[in-house]
């Protein structure tokens, strides 16, 4: 099927709801020491706001996910999509730390169903052979959130302030929802309940397989990432260009998608090694070399473009692992990446609390060995030699 199939409406505004979605978990991550200002708390506890969001989704995604099996997909991703923009006008409006969590925690209830309902259309929707594909265009939204909406934010906050970052959010979650009810097509819920559907996918080995490592590689990814600010500040940066160095960030994770989408579909198990292994030298150079702005810089440059295609590879390695139920092996797979982005935002918080913020560093490479290890092994089940089709 030509390439061109695969850029129709519906699919461009899944892409655009993984824009949404991913800016909305990671809105504090630039905004840290001006929400921390303003709501009176530490820039320790506005960074749990981002562990909060994520455990939210880790408990909510799966059983959420059983008890809405059956429901028409449409009017659930609409409804979505609505609850996204109430989420950040509740953000928008917050006057103390307790009304901002309420938000994140509506925010993050949304989440823990958004991207089973997108990626069960997205695999649906793909020309034979282009699952893969799908899946990265897809994600191509989630990372134009972080090349976009962190450093966008950031600005934002330093400029006219912090609540206009959620403000802008909930407008587009609003329009999305009015497009989605317009293009998207109707697709019925299934006929097995979600709890068999379960069942069936854990007791598939390559899925635990995969759950394992995307646990382990995105605590270190995000014990690293969900303090990037302070980590660049201390580099040298000032509040007023760590907007820059996010954005360069942000920027080549895009390059890196792009350059590299074609190999989800055709060569994940090599490129996902590489980015692992390219990643955790980034890592150490991060931890070892915090006074060193440009150097740093350098650093956090290639390890966005490494990491990039990462959430491609490993959704479409989930996706393969369990064809039979795309929804739930996709809520499992939401469950399991935000199990990993709670826990490292846990270890940053914590290595924040007691250190430099550069010696995270150290632990996100220690992780991300270890995810390699886990890929590696699963030549077999999980992670094969021959790409899946």
């Amino acid at each position: 099927m030509p390439q061109q199939k695969l850029l129709q409406p519906p699919m461009l505004l899944l892409a655009v709801g993984g824009f949404l979605a991913v800016a909305t978990e990671v809105l504090p991550i630039g905004l840290l020491p001006l929400m921390a200002e303003d709501l009176g708390v530490t820039e320790s506890l506005i960074g749990l706001l981002v562990s909060a969001y994520a455990a939210v989704v880790v408990f909510a995604s799966i059983p959420l996910n059983a008890w809405t099996s059956a429901l028409p997909r449409k009017p659930l991703l609409v409804g979505l999509l609505a609850g996204y923009g109430l989420s950040n006008v509740i953000l928008c409006l917050a006057q103390d730390y307790s009304v901002a969590l309420t938000g994140r925690v509506i925010a993050g209830a949304c989440h823990a169903l958004f991207f089973a309902v997108v990626f069960g259309y997205a695999t649906r929707l793909a020309p034979p052979g282009r699952m893969g594909a799908a899946v990265a265009l897809v994600n191509a939204g989630n990372a134009v959130a972080i090349a976009v909406g962190v450093p966008l934010s950031t600005w934002l906050g330093a400029t006219v302030g912090w609540r206009w970052s959620f403000g802008c959010a909930a407008i587009i979650a609003l329009l999305l929802a009015v497009g989605a009810a317009v293009v998207m097509p109707a697709i019925r819920g299934s006929a097995v309940s979600g709890g068999t559907q379960l069942k069936e996918a854990l007791a598939e080995p390559a899925l635990r397989r995969v759950i394992v490592a995307v646990v382990v590689m995105m605590t270190g990814q995000f014990a690293l990432y969900t303090f990037i600010t302070p980590v660049l500040v201390q580099s040298g940066f000032t509040a007023t260009n760590v907007g820059f160095a996010l954005l360069a960030y942000g920027g080549a994770g895009v390059l890196g998608l792009l350059l590299c989408s074609r190999l989800t579909d055709t060569a994940l198990r090599p490129a996902l090694l590489l980015s692992l292994l390219v990643m955790t030298g980034c890592f150490l150079a991060i931890a070892l070399l915090g006074g060193a702005p440009a150097w740093t810089l350098a650093a956090v440059i290639v390890w966005g473009l490494l990491y990039g295609p990462v959430p491609s590879y490993v959704t479409t390695a989930a996706l393969s692992a369990f064809r039979d139920h795309p929804d739930t092996v996709a809520a499992v797979h939401n469950s399991t990446f935000n199990i990993g982005i709670s826990a490292g935002a846990l270890v940053g918080a914590q290595m924040l609390l007691v250190g430099d913020p550069s010696v995270i560093g150290f632990a996100a490479a220690a992780l991300t060995l270890l995810a390699l290890v886990v890929v590696f092994t699963g030549a077999r089940q999980g992670f094969p030699r021959m790409s899946p089709k």
